[in-house]
């Protein structure tokens, strides 16, 4: 969508705030609408879901607050997908953890950049626009997953997950059948990959928002399982795994989940090993090759100088011989130089002798660095 097509509705009992804030939005061609408190703004979205593409809530203020209002957007079916970016001066990670835990999809800090501020509602109207279109997509995804199952219990998704994980070529098939056992599970997850040089964050219905991989960076330092109202994040040594609905109002299904997801991430770990040391060792490979080009480059060239310079030598020679028969010199002067021009010769053939050794040692190189690299 373009801009114009696009409404931002700014919350914020601050008169001048909302002000410069819709000046803004608007300067960059957004559609907007204003409110004083969460409760005006919840009345009026309720009626009319679809006229707001993404909401810009102060957390402060009367009647609602920011936290409050935002817990009824995304708990209504109708708003839930409404883009929730939050504006706010306390930005220690409690008050993070509250917008997250409530439903937020992203915090701006006061005082606020305008260049940040019309970056991440760009990006929030982008989501929201895919999360139209990966609804439908989800549903018959979901829908074919099930059909395809061939177990009926926990175990027999894990087993599923063991045989189709086994081919994953990527961090990205292996994520799509992991989703698999969690639909199956009717559990919301996202999983958090990390690699020697990077994080990958990959979510069950797509992109990740801001906020919730600064939850996963921070939740990364706590136990094994932790916790978190309906939350559970799960951390192994390579990734870790957000579940997003555990069902903590039945504590006998939520005991069941854990065991059945400490089996699951048994297996996506050795998966993800694997993928590790494959990719590793491809980079190895891409080493290896460029190190053994350049030494093979090395090695001719050296060998072609030598012998252009053996030659340059042997035709100097000749030219010298033929010099010296018109040149009337005396017997001891053409023996004097001609002995210059052999023991000149004598010493470059020696120097040939030696770059034959240096190509040896090239290839001795060459095979050493294959070992190292195929360890």
């Amino acid at each position: 969508m373009d801009n114009n097509e696009i409404t931002v509705f700014v919350v914020d009992d601050e008169p001048l705030q909302s002000e410069l804030h819709t000046l803004f939005l608007a300067e960059a061609g957004y559609q907007t609408m204003r409110a004083d408190n969460g409760k005006d703004a919840l009345t009026r979205i309720t009626q009319n879901p679809s006229s707001v593409h993404v909401i810009l809530s102060d957390v402060s203020m009367p009647e609602m607050d920011g936290y409050e209002f935002c817990r009824h957007i995304k708990t209504n079916e109708e708003t839930k997908d409404i883009p929730f970016i939050f504006v706010s001066s306390l930005t220690d990670i409690d008050e993070k953890l509250k917008g997250y835990e409530v439903g937020g999809d992203d915090y701006v800090s006061k005082p606020i950049s305008t260049d940040e501020l019309l970056e991440k509602v760009k990006r929030a109207a982008s989501q929201y626009e895919q999360s139209i279109a990966q609804k439908q997509q989800l549903s018959e995804s979901f829908n074919a997953a099930m059909q395809a199952m061939t177990y009926s219990s926990d175990l027999g998704q894990i087993l599923e997950f063991y045989k189709n994980s086994l081919n994953a070529k990527s961090f990205d098939e292996l994520a799509e059948h992991l989703f698999r056992v969690m639909n199956s599970y009717q559990l919301r997850s996202t999983l958090h990959i990390v690699t020697s040089t990077s994080f990958i964050n990959i979510g069950d219905r797509g992109s990740v928002s801001p906020l919730e991989e600064n939850v996963i960076e921070l939740a990364r330092q706590q136990d094994r399982f932790w916790d978190f109202g309906a939350r559970t994040m799960i951390n192994y040594e390579n990734f870790s795994l957000l579940i997003k609905n555990m069902p903590i109002d039945d504590p006998e299904r939520y005991g069941t989940l854990k065991d059945s997801l400490g089996s699951l991430c048994n297996a996506i770990e050795a998966c993800i090993k694997i993928l590790l040391f494959d990719d590793t060792n491809q980079q190895n490979a891409n080493v290896l090759d460029a190190v053994r080009e350049t030494l093979v480059g090395a090695s001719q060239s050296f060998q072609s100088i030598q012998k252009d310079n053996l030659q340059t030598i042997q035709d100097m020679t000749d030219k010298m011989d033929d010099a010296i028969m018109n040149l009337g010199l005396s017997d001891h002067q053409e023996n004097m130089i001609r002995n210059i021009a052999i023991d000149c010769y004598e010493k470059v053939d020696a120097i040939f002798d030696k770059g034959v050794v240096l190509n040896d040692e090239f290839e001795a190189l060459d095979k050493r660095l294959t070992q190292i690299f195929s360890r």
